[in-house]
Order: structure tokens, then sequence, then C-alpha cells
């Protein structure tokens, strides 16, 4: 990597950052119902809280939109890699490195006071655009333990850790060694996003170690933004996650109707007090009228 392939990598971090800063669960649901999945459950801005509060289909969307904040930080760093202007030439940007900045910014969002959700829809999204084994060992995992234990923090926690364990496993990504060297990677059409650097005619490729490294720091990240979930698992506290439970949003719909009836009723009954004033004020000014005036 050249010098403008260092500041093509940072330019990339800065907006890979600001992009994953962006919540969907947050956007939608106070755009469209209200109401701030922060406020509830878990106070977590990610897709599972999102499905507690606002409905699984919801939920499963917010994930899919979530995955798609790495891709598309990917592809802008890819255009930056295609810029080459007589001497400048960003080839060597990385395309893995930006990646883990879209995680820091979905969990501590710049927009949102720092309060965001625990990357695991990211982290699939970083799995699926690196090397399609990742994802689906993780995806395997994590449904297995789900379907045991019906805790998605942990089905969350042991997915991750067994993709950061199993991706130094050089014959994952079509290759039998791990080192720095990008130009292994060159062919292998696991780790398929590198390829695109073919576009950028600067000879450069992500190497698995660096790329493993991301995907490692990934898994601490999620375990860590995890850390309340391990402690109520150790104390078997954390609650089973109920699929067949409805989500919050119908009982809000109804607390707010609730609520607005009351408003309502608070109004008619203080406009009677006010009537009931005016009307004995009223008669009292008469009162005082017809009231015969002393010689």
């Amino acid at each position: 990597m050249n010098l403008y392939g260092y500041i093509g990598t940072i330019i990339a971090c800065i907006l890979a950052y600001l992009i994953g800063s962006f919540s969907w669960s947050i956007f939608i649901g106070k755009f469209f119902f209200k109401v701030d999945v922060r406020e509830y459950h878990s106070k977590n801005a990610g897709a599972t809280n999102t499905s507690r509060v606002l409905g699984k289909k919801l939920g499963f969307a917010i994930m899919f939109l979530d995955m798609l904040k790495i891709t598309i930080v990917m592809f802008i760093t890819l255009g930056i890699s295609c810029i080459a202007v007589g001497d400048v030439n960003f080839g060597s940007t990385s395309y893995y490195v930006p990646t883990f900045f879209v995680l820091l910014g979905h969990c501590y969002p710049i927009y949102y006071k720092f309060k965001g959700g625990k990357t695991v829809s990211s982290f699939l999204g970083l799995l699926w655009m690196t090397n399609p084994y990742y994802f689906l060992i993780a995806a395997v995992v994590w449904w297995v333990v789900f379907f045991i234990w019906r805790r998605v923090s942990l089905s969350s926690i042991l997915s991750a850790i067994m993709v950061g364990a199993l991706c130094w496993i050089p014959q994952l990504s079509g290759i039998n060694v791990i080192n720095f060297d990008g130009q292994l990677l060159k062919d292998s059409t696991l780790v398929w996003f590198n390829q695109f650097h073919n576009l950028n005619y600067d000879n450069y490729y992500d190497s698995l170690a660096l790329i493993n490294i991301m995907v490692s720091l990934g898994v601490i990240l999620l375990v860590f933004r995890h850390h309340e979930n391990i402690k109520r698992l150790w104390t078997g506290q954390e609650k089973k996650y109920d699929i067949h439970k409805k989500a919050d949003i119908n009982k809000l719909k109804k607390l707010e109707i609730t609520a607005k009836s009351d408003k309502i009723n608070r109004k008619i009954e203080n406009s009677k007090l006010k009537q009931a004033e005016l009307t004995e004020e009223i008669n009292d000014l008469k009162a005082a009228k017809n009231k015969p005036k002393k010689n």
C-alpha cells in the first residue's frame, strides 16, 4: 500500500463511520411510528429489539438494511480505488479496513449521541461481502444455537466467535497459507470482492491476514457490545426470544389512543369547568344588577 492507498483508505474509513452511524431502526421507528426503539426492552437500536417493538417483518427489514451499509461502503471504496490521475493513483486503497468503521458507527453513532446497536447485522454484511463460507458458518451456527436455547444474544456471540476462529483456516479462502501478501488472493473467487482490485491497475490486493484481522476486530466488538447479555446469560437471567409474541407496537397504538382519549376528556372537563365558572360569574353580575339600591 502506497501513500495514496493510505489516504484513500482514511477517506473511506471516515465515510464508512458516517454511513455506519445512520440507524435504520431509529429512523423508521421515529419517522413512521413515532417510537424510539431505544426506549423499550434492551434499549438497543438493532434488528432484534426492533422486531420486539415494531414486529418481526420490520426486524428482518432492518437486518437487511444494516447489512447493506457494508455493501454501500465497499462500493464507495471501490470507486475511490479507481481514481487515477497522472501520478495520483488510489488503487491500493483497502476495501476491508473501512468495514470495521461501519461497525463502529453502527455501535457508536455520532448522530444519536453514540447510542447504537450491537453490530450483529452489519457484521453479517461484512461476512457476506468477504467470503460466502464465513457467512454460511455464521448463519448455520446462529440458527442451531437459537433453536436449542432460543436466545438471540447467545446465537450471535457463538456464531461470531466460530467465524472468528475458522476464518484463520486459509483453505476456506482458497489458499494454503495466511500472510500479508495480497497476491495470494489474486485468483481466489471465494474472497470475491477483492477481485475488484483488478479494475484499479495498481497490482494491489488486500491480504487474507488483513481481511481476517478486520473480521476478528468485528468479533471482538460484537462480543463486547453484548457484555450485559453475557452477564445475564451467566446468571440465567437472559430472556428467551418469544417467536409467537406480538409486537409492542400494537400495545403502543392502544396506549396512544387511550392517551389521546384521556387528553380529549381532560379538555372537555376543563371546558365544562370554565363554562360553569363563566355561568356563575354571569349570574353574580345579574344578581348584583337586580339588587335594589339603598336610599
